[in-house]
C-alpha cells in the first residue's frame, strides 16, 4: 500500500512561508505521510535548505494575497499555489491538501478542481471547540456560507455527523441546532425550518444547543448558517484572548513566579480555540481532503493540520457522508 502524500500551500497566511514550512519540517519527522511542499522554490530553500527525505517541492512562483478577489484571482492565476494543490488532489497525486490563505480561495479552488460530493449543495467548514469535557465539538459553518436553507443546515449536521464519527470514533454524535433558546419552535424562520428536519432525520438529534452551553459538551456536533458560526468563532477567539490577558495581569500583580505562571498557561492552553490541538478546518463536502488554517497559523497549528489531513484522507468520512446522506433522503421521502 502507498504512502498518503500531502500538498501543502506554503504561500498562504501571514507567516508564510517560514512558519508553513517549519511545521512541515516538524510533520515530517513523524514519517507519516510524504509531503508536496507547493510554492516559490527559492524561499523553500532559504528556510529549508536541508529538503526532508520525505518530502518534495512543486514550484509555483504564483499565490493570491488576501486581498484578492479569489475567483477572479483563480482566472488570472491558473498556477497560483492554491489552486496547484487542489489540483494534485484531483488528479490523485495528493490524498489532500493543507492552506492557510484566503479561505474564499481555498473554497473557490476546491470547488473548481475538485468538486462537490454529489448531492451536496453547499460545503461547509468545521472546526473543534475545545470543551469542559475534554472532548471537543464540532461547529459548522463557520463561514464557508452566509446565506443558507434549511436543507443546507441539514446537510451540515450529516456531514458533521460522518466527520465526528471517523475522525473522533464516536457511534452516534448527538447533534445540536445553535439557537438562541432551548425548546423546540424557537429562533428566527431558518432555525424554525431546520429543526423538524433534523428532528425527521436518523441522525441522533438533540434539539437546540444555547451558545452558553457549547463549550458544556452537550453536543458533538453543532450546526449554524456560516454568517452566525464566523461571528461565533472570532467572539470565541477574541474572549479567549481577553480572558488570557486579564489572567496574565491578575498573575503578574499578585507576584506569581514566572515558573508556575507558565504552568497555569500550559495548562490552559488547550481550551483556547487557537490551540494546536484544534487546528485545521475540513471543508466538509468537498470530493476530496482540503484543510483550511488560520491566516495566523503558526508551525505548531499546520503540523497538526497536516496530520488531520492525513487522518482525514486514510479515513473513509467521505464514504459515511454518503451514507449518511442517504439515510437523509429516504426519512424524508418516507
Amino acid at each position: 500500500m502507498s504512502r498518503i502524500k500531502i500538498a501543502l500551500d506554503i504561500m498562504g497566511g501571514d507567516f508564510a512561508p517560514k512558519e508553513l514550512l517549519l511545521g512541515a519540517e516538524k510533520f515530517s519527522q513523524a514519517e507519516s505521510a510524504d509531503l508536496v511542499l507547493v510554492g516559490d522554490g527559492k524561499a523553500i530553500k532559504e528556510f529549508l535548505p536541508v529538503l526532508p527525505p520525505n518530502c518534495e517541492v512543486y514550484e509555483t512562483p504564483e499565490f493570491i494575497e488576501m486581498g484578492e478577489s479569489p475567483t477572479q484571482a483563480l482566472r488570472k492565476k491558473k498556477n497560483s499555489s492554491v489552486a496547484v494543490a487542489a489540483r494534485l488532489v484531483k488528479e490523485g497525486k495528493a490524498g489532500g491538501f493543507v492552506s492557510a490563505g484566503s479561505t474564499g480561495a481555498q473554497m473557490a479552488a476546491s470547488l473548481l478542481e475538485i468538486g462537490r460530493i454529489p448531492g451536496i449543495e453547499r460545503p461547509a467548514a468545521a472546526v473543534v471547540f475545545p470543551t469542559m469535557t475534554g472532548k471537543g465539538v464540532v461547529i459548522l459553518d463557520v463561514g464557508a456560507n452566509v446565506d443558507c436553507k434549511a436543507h443546507h443546515l441539514a446537510h451540515f449536521a450529516l456531514m458533521g455527523s460522518a466527520y465526528d464519527s471517523c475522525i473522533f470514533s464516536v457511534e452516534k454524535p448527538r447533534i445540536g441546532l445553535l439557537n438562541v433558546g432551548s425548546e423546540a419552535g424557537k429562533g428566527n424562520e431558518l432555525a424554525k425550518a431546520v429543526f423538524p428536519l433534523l428532528e425527521k432525520s436518523n441522525l441522533n438529534f438533540i434539539g437546540n444547543v444555547e451558545g452558553d452551553h457549547l463549550f458544556e459538551g452537550v453536543a458533538d456536533v453543532v450546526v449554524c448558517d456560516g454568517f452566525v458560526g464566523n461571528v461565533l468563532l472570532k467572539a470565541s477567539e477574541g474572549a479567549s484572548e481577553a480572558f488570557r490577558k486579564a489572567l496574565v495581569d491578575s498573575l503578574k500583580a499578585t507576584g506569581v513566579s514566572p515558573e508556575i505562571m507558565k504552568a497555569i498557561l500550559s495548562g490552559l492552553k488547550r481550551y483556547q480555540v487557537d490551540s494546536p490541538e484544534y487546528s485545521g478546518a475540513p471543508l466538509l463536502g468537498i470530493a476530496g481532503v482540503s484543510i483550511v488554517c488560520h491566516g495566523k497559523s503558526k508551525a505548531p497549528v499546520i503540523t497538526n493540520a497536516l496530520h488531520l489531513a492525513v487522518q482525514y484522507a486514510s479515513g473513509n468520512v467521505i464514504d459515511q457522508i454518503f451514507t449518511n446522506l442517504a439515510g437523509y433522503q429516504s426519512s424524508t421521502i418516507s
